[in-house]
């Protein structure tokens, strides 16, 4: 009888106990830092990745866009890649790619649904998969928005499918 009367008092505690607000940090890193590690989960080795035939006139933009960037004419670069849009609306690379200028741009909201939307055209596969997940993480971790890092571990396993070991 004394144990259930203690467990119904430690019941009665908890309900009265208010949530922790916990603050949640804005990131100290650059947009450059940022979008560097955004590139570096590009490639795993041994990796299963499937991706369709771009439009010759859409790849091209791309290439010119990324030149562009390259060189610091982030304008430039989001202009080619608006013209690779009005191409293809659902191009996913030409969204993660607007994405990363404005993450470089510091235009966090942007670059968060640009790459959500990359993700919803993409193949949810490969390395614009991770890339996209890693843009939305660090954008809201820019913004200051909460932000789970075992979430983001998740879905980065989720587009990666490495083949069977062959023996």
């Amino acid at each position: 009888m004394k144990k259930i009367l203690f467990i119904a008092w430690l019941c009665i505690l908890a309900a009265c106990s208010t949530p922790e607000n916990t603050a949640v940090t804005k990131t100290s890193m650059s947009s450059e830092e940022i979008l560097a590690k955004i590139h570096a989960s590009n490639s795993v080795s041994n990796e299963v990745a499937f991706q369709a035939m771009p439009d010759e006139a859409v790849l091209d933009l791309r290439d010119k866009a990324q030149q562009a960037q390259t060189n610091g004419k982030l304008d430039q670069a989001q202009t080619l890649l608006k013209q690779a849009l009005i191409i293809n609306a659902r191009d996913p690379e030409a969204m993660q790619m607007l994405a990363e200028i404005a993450i470089l741009q510091n235009s966090y909201a942007s670059a968060e649904h640009l790459a959500f939307s990359s993700y919803q055209a993409g193949p949810k596969l490969g390395g614009l998969c991770r890339r996209n997940w890693l843009t939305i993480h660090y954008a809201k971790a820019a913004q200051g928005l909460p932000n789970s890092e075992v979430q983001l571990a998740k879905r980065l396993a989720e587009c990666t499918i490495v083949p069977p070991a062959r023996m």
